[in-house]
């Protein structure tokens, strides 16, 4: 379920981007047709949400003096990432949806993971894990992200 969540907050960031609509205006109808469930839109939006209030800069990108740069892979990181993962890597750091930190801990695990050649799928489900976790770990201080089925955010 987290990386269905994932997928959902890479859609809506790019919505807001490309439409420059705040978060409440994104039609979320598009989401349900894709086959998303109301629980799995909720969650990604309280994930949002949540992530605001103490950064405030997820959506928008922060004003920086330096200029800004991309992480370059290791030869033995490029081994165990292919392009694509990469990429993928890459877009959620644009859309700060990694903080830099977590890129580094992402990469991380894909490095001790063994394999080779991870895909984007793979990357995701390392990604969410990541995401999730910090975000349990954090809720456990402040409130509850995972909505039930019947929850709502008012």
């Amino acid at each position: 379920m987290h990386e269905k969540i994932v997928e959902i907050l890479i859609y809506v960031l790019n919505e807001v981007r490309k439409t420059n609509k705040p978060i409440g205006e994104i039609d979320f109808k598009a989401l349900e047709r894709k086959g998303y469930t109301q629980s799995e839109i909720s969650t990604a939006i309280s994930w949002l949400y949540e992530r605001l209030k103490p950064e405030r800069n997820v959506v928008e990108r922060k004003v920086d003096l330096r200029a800004p740069s991309f992480r370059v892979l290791h030869p033995a990181e490029r081994f165990v990432l292919s392009q694509e993962a990469h990429g993928y890597l890459i877009q959620l750091r644009e859309l700060n949806i990694l903080s830099d930190q977590e890129l580094e801990l992402v990469i991380e695990r894909a490095m001790l993971s063994g394999y080779e050649q991870l895909t984007p799928p793979e990357i995701q489900s390392i990604v969410s894990s990541i995401l999730f976790t910090s975000v349990e770990s954090y809720d456990q201080r402040r409130g509850q992200i995972m909505l039930g089925s019947s929850d709502t955010i008012q």
